[in-house]
């Protein structure tokens, strides 16, 4: 048998392993330098087994947006509240990882020996995730334990149990409103306050966390208590006597006043009447209590208050001190000692110890009495020592020292002393005669002062807890009923104080109050505001806030907000405590409370003023930007509060190929911090300081397993989704035809467009007011997609044979609300007959979208829309400029060259340029300039960077190009097959073909065909785009005619007998009418479109009959799973 352990740091690792093997362990190296693997054979339920000790480091997985989320910029910041995200393994964590599933590979069971906390149970549980990628079946134990010693170890080791599920989902919840919540807001005041003050804040990053605002709540309001605290002046008389030559001094009964007349006239009756009688004596006994078993809160307050070190350091070196074994868990509440811990063997594990070993064999003597708390979570016990502190230095001896000196005390007796109160009544001018001087003064005949002293009569605990201090007051022995005549009598003034700033302590003992954060987790907290500069450290040990601090939190305050108070985070802590007993769940805490910081975020960016305003005063600076602010949608929705009502909700409609959202993006063409990029002009608001324009886009939220996205031309300066009354008006033709019965998808939405200045379109909009715009459904607005050359994407269903929704009329009007023309979705009927939307797996939709050349074109009148094809000589385009090529992050690619040595060294391709977020996986070879680009394919689907008539008839064109072949070449069109003159043969990379020859020995041996130049053997991310044509294929196929401007259902499309006649032509080549030969470039790896089963050929097809034939491709020499179009055929 053969078990892996994984603990949870190296250190627990090695010392549980040594406690297992005696000692006996073999230790070899993992793919992580940090986490090494220790082996040794032990006795696990009566059975020989080899034992794998290993270790992660904390956290093996955390959660994270999809890329398309990542960068601050392409997005608004709102929808990361729905955004989707995942758990990926952290960076540096692959190592572990790949380690992890190396080992458990040849393991037969596996053991978690995280900390037993709910960041460790999450911990075991993503060990056992990542384990079972590879071994599913794999069994799995749970090991629980408080310390690391061999008692424990071992009664762990016999007494396994399984992972707590709902514990660890508690923390999934916790980490994944703390990502949503936190990403968002910290991106809002980011970038809105960079821009607002980019003089004090422009490298500044502005976070936001549902703990660290109430923590930095607290130290606010302590700080305004202090400044708006106004002093109090007060009087109050001190009377003082001597008796057998001991002077003392008595205090005022009535303590202060704070009229000093009144306090006047009791000082002259006093100096009139000067004598005082002793009126009580009493004599009592006095304890001190030690202190209370130790659990985390009071450690960190405690070691803070007593040895000035940082509550962050503070569980640092307790957790140094745990790994080896000095000191119990070190993140408990608990401070309630379990009856079987044995107490007596702990002390006398210190009496090896000379400071304190006089003290711990009494302790023996007289017997362990804990003194405990009310508090416990019922995993760990409070915090002991384990061993004697030899070898330990620095913080490290001086925590375990306070550590062991709290657990003699608290095991020990209390301090035992006798308090002495006199009390004496002042008030006669002289004293009695001896007939009456017997009888008692009462407060009626003056006033009254008191006196205690104090005398210690067993110090006990006291001797070793030198923390606490119990001083002792000397007492004359007064007799009731003596007459004394005080030497001093004054009238002292003073004044109220404020409330001293708070401290680390003080403030983690509100957090604990009020529930923000856990016992784990408020020394991480009150380092984040630190580390922020929102509070800074007065004398060394005082929190004030500072100027940013203060601004932000007087800024939600005016908002009417109360997200600098304890109560929503509270709330959020109850409800997780509540996940992991199991009464409520984890999307049922998510649910509700997203939904309530979703509803703050909205009203926060539209009152954001309130923040400028508040932070203008505290920086003393006056804000920017403000009246005009231009840049991204990310941007605009957090920076301008007018906007905020357009751009928040930028949900256009869902993704057919997936079904999540499709969301409104802006791509930026230049990276800069956002105090360098200026503010422009409203007629130039989608353009960068650099001239280059930003263009405007629909993106799948699944990127970047769907690629589903829609692009604008740069014509496009604005778009916004439409609003109504009740929110984004929806186009009431996509809604009907398009969207799933149960009312399960959301949109299409209608969209409103600014143009460049003095654009037309076809039917009749001209941009003459730059502040007009022109709403349309980008869907079904056939107009719209022809003038601009707006390509929606058809998702392909499994069977191309299946009928379609017939294509609409052909319409004249220019309102948008009744325009027809293709549907964005794929729809087919089920028996019903109800049209329904097909959603397929991302992995066999070969979607086809398009990139736009993003520059600036003329759009046609009217009269340019003819049927004729427009071609244009090679010589007459200018090369491809890299600005136009756009990486998945919607950032210009950067254009590079291949130095590696081999076929491709020296050809140059574009890859990421890379975000704040880092880069994603684009890759694509730049296109060779000189290829011969004109044919009438390549008109037909006008492409911004394509040519069209002008006014004149002369061609008008963008500068990019769009790939083609001349027109008596339709097939090299699409790359896929011979021209009949002859012309080079285009992959769908937009490459000449290279001609190959079959050399295996099968029936077509000889055979001459053609392939992606790209491609290697074996496959892998580098294989181009699978291209394959027989080279004799060519000649039998059925030519089609190229259409300009024909998009499919279009007015301007071939007859249906003609498009259906094309569709059979383009399926045997893998091709659909209007396919872009630049467009789609090599998928990367594991995201390539998956073959789908086809029905029988109706192309006309000719050649061999004999003999077996391919499934896939009809060819005969091969089956359908080797055949080479596997990848290739749609």
């Amino acid at each position: 048998m053969r078990i892996l352990n994984v603990a949870e740091k190296n250190d627990a690792a090695k010392n549980i392993a040594e406690i297992l093997s005696g000692g006996r362990i073999n230790r070899r190296e993992g793919l992580s330098k940090f986490n090494k693997i220790y082996e040794f054979t032990y006795n696990f339920g009566g059975a020989h087994a080899t034992m794998v000790m290993t270790s992660v480091s904390g956290h093996l997985l955390n959660y994270e947006f999809s890329p398309a989320f990542k960068s601050w910029h392409a997005s608004d910041p709102l929808v990361l509240f729905d955004a989707p995200v995942s758990k990926g393994v952290i960076k540096d964590g692959e190592p572990i990882k790949e380690t992890l599933q190396r080992e458990v590979r040849r393991c037969d069971r596996l053991i978690i020996w995280t900390d037993c906390d709910r960041e460790g149970e999450n911990i075991g549980v993503e060990i056992v995730n990542v384990c079972r990628e590879v071994k599913p079946n794999i069994e799995v134990f749970r090991a629980k334990f408080s310390e690391i010693t061999p008692v424990a170890i071992t009664r762990a080791v016999n007494q396994l149990s399984v992972p707590d599920y709902r514990v660890s989902a508690a923390v999934d919840g916790r980490q994944e409103l703390d990502l949503r919540i936190g990403a968002a807001f910290t991106r809002f005041q980011t970038l809105r306050l960079r821009r607002v003050f980019p003089r004090a804040l422009s490298n500044q990053l502005i976070s936001y966390g549902s703990c660290q605002f109430p923590t930095l709540g607290f130290v606010v309001e302590r700080f305004r208590e202090v400044d708006r605290f106004i002093p109090e002046p007060f009087w109050r008389i001190v009377v003082t006597a001597e008796h057998n030559g001991k002077a003392v001094d008595f205090q005022w009964k009535r303590g202060r006043l704070f009229d000093q007349d009144a306090c006047k006239a009791y000082y002259e009756h006093l100096l009139e009447n000067r004598y005082g009688q002793v009126v009580e004596v009493v004599k009592r006994p006095k304890s001190k209590l030690r202190p209370v078993a130790l659990d985390t809160v009071e450690l960190e307050k405690l070691a803070t208050r007593k040895l000035r070190i940082g509550a962050k350091a503070v569980m640092q070196l307790a957790e140094r001190l745990y790994t080896r074994g000095f000191i119990s868990y070190p993140r408990t509440e608990t401070n309630i000692f379990p009856p079987n811990l044995d107490l007596a063997e702990l002390v006398r594990l210190q009496t090896q110890d000379n400071r304190w070993s006089d003290f711990a064999s009494r302790i023996l003597q007289t017997g362990v009495n804990p003194r405990n708390g009310k508090s416990t979570d019922k995993a760990h016990p409070p915090i002991h020592p384990l061993k004697a502190g030899v070898g330990l230095q620095g913080d490290e001896a001086r925590l375990f020292e306070l550590i062991t000196r709290h657990f003699l005390g608290c095991i020990s007796a209390d301090a035992q002393g006798a308090e002495t109160l006199v009390r004496l009544c002042v008030g006669k001018p002289s004293v009695p005669d001896a007939s009456s001087r017997s009888t008692l003064l009462s407060s009626e005949d003056g006033e009254i002062f008191d006196a205690k002293g104090l005398v210690i009569l067993q110090s006990n605990y006291l001797e070793v807890y030198i923390y606490d201090r119990w001083v002792e007051r000397d007492m004359p022995d007064f007799q009731l009923g003596t007459w004394l005549l005080p030497t001093n009598i004054e009238i002292l003034s003073g004044q109220t104080s404020p409330p001293p700033l708070l401290t680390e302590a003080d403030l983690i003992s509100l957090m604990d109050r009020h529930g923000i954060g856990t016992d784990a987790t408020h020394a991480d907290h009150i380092e984040t505001i630190k580390q922020r500069l929102y509070v800074g450290l007065e004398q060394g040990k005082f929190l004030v806030p500072g100027q940013l601090g203060m601004g932000l939190v007087e800024g939600y305050d005016s908002m009417g907000f109360e997200m600098s108070k304890p109560h929503l985070r509270a709330e959020l802590e109850a409800d997780l405590r509540l996940i992991c007993d199991g009464r409520k769940t984890k999307d049922e805490v998510l649910h509700r409370h997203l939904d309530k910081y979703k509803r703050l975020f909205r009203q926060a960016v539209a009152q954001a003023f309130h923040l400028d305003r508040a932070l203008a005063v505290r920086l003393e600076q006056p804000a920017e930007n403000v009246s005009d602010m231009t840049g991204s949608i990310g941007e605009i929705s957090v920076i301008s509060g007018r906007h905020s009502c357009d751009t928040l909700t930028s949900h256009v409609t869902t993704c057919p190929s997936c079904s999540r959202a499709v969301l409104l993006k802006q791509k930026r063409s230049t990276q800069h911090p956002l105090s360098e990029v200026p503010s422009n002009d409203s007629n130039s608001s989608s353009r960068s300081d650099t001239g280059r324009t930003n263009s405007w886009f629909l993106s799948c939220t699944g990127y970047p397993l769907c690629r589903y996205a829609v692009w604008f031309p740069d014509s496009v300066v604005h778009v916004r989704v439409i609003h109504g009354v009740g929110g984004p008006e929806m186009c009431p033709q996509c809604r009907s035809s398009l969207n799933p019965a149960d009312g399960s998808a959301r949109g299409p939405f209608k969209l409103a467009i600014r143009l460049s200045p003095n654009s037309r379109l076809p039917n009749g909009y001209h941009q003459d007011d730059p502040n007009k715009e022109y709403v349309m459904c980008i869907f079904c607005d056939t107009d719209v997609q022809i003038a601009l050359g707006i390509r929606i994407p058809q998702v392909q269903t499994m069977r191309p044979q299946s009928p379609s929704v017939n294509p609409p009329d052909s319409h004249e009007s220019g309102d948008p609300s009744s325009a027809s023309g293709p549907a964005p979705f794929s729809v087919t009927n089920n028996p019903s007959g109800v049209p329904r939307r097909s959603f397929i797996p991302v992995s066999m939709l070969p979607i086809q979208t398009m990139t736009p050349a993003h520059q600036t074109f003329r759009f046609p009148c009217s009269s340019d829309f003819t049927s004729r094809g427009s071609t244009r000589p090679a010589q007459d385009i200018p090369p491809v400029d890299e600005d136009s090529v756009v990486c998945n992050c919607g950032y210009q690619s950067v254009l590079l060259t291949v130095k590696k040595p081999g076929p491709n060294q020296g050809r140059l391709f574009y890859r990421c340029a890379g975000g704040e977020a880092g880069t994603c996986d684009f890759f694509l070879w730049k296109s060779p300039p000189t290829a011969d680009i004109s044919g009438p394919l390549a008109a037909s689907t006008q492409q911004p960077g394509s040519s069209f008539p002008g006014p004149e008839g002369n061609l008008v064109s963008s500068r990019t190009p769009t790939l083609a072949v001349p027109n008596e070449a339709p097939w090299s069109t699409s790359g896929l097959g011979p021209s009949d003159s002859g012309s080079t043969v285009l992959c769908r990379c937009g490459e000449p073909a290279k001609l190959l020859r079959v050399t295996k020995a099968t029936a077509n041996q000889g055979r001459e065909f053609y392939a992606c130049p790209n491609g290697r053997s074996g496959g892998g991310p580098s294989t181009g785009c699978n291209f394959f044509q027989w080279a004799d294929a060519g000649g039998n196929r059925t030519q089609s005619t190229g259409h300009p401007f024909s998009l499919p259902n279009s007015p301007w499309s071939p007859t249906r007998q003609q498009q259906r006649q094309t569709e059979l032509s383009a399926s045997d080549s893998a091709v659909s009418l209007g396919h872009v030969p630049l467009w789609p470039p090599p998928p990367s790896a594991g995201l390539r479109a998956r073959s789908t089963r086809r029905g029988p050929s109706t192309s006309g097809r000719t050649g061999s009959t004999t003999g077996r034939k391919c499934g896939l491709c009809g060819e005969p020499g091969h089956i359908r799973t080797r055949c080479p179009r596997a990848n290739s055929v749609d």
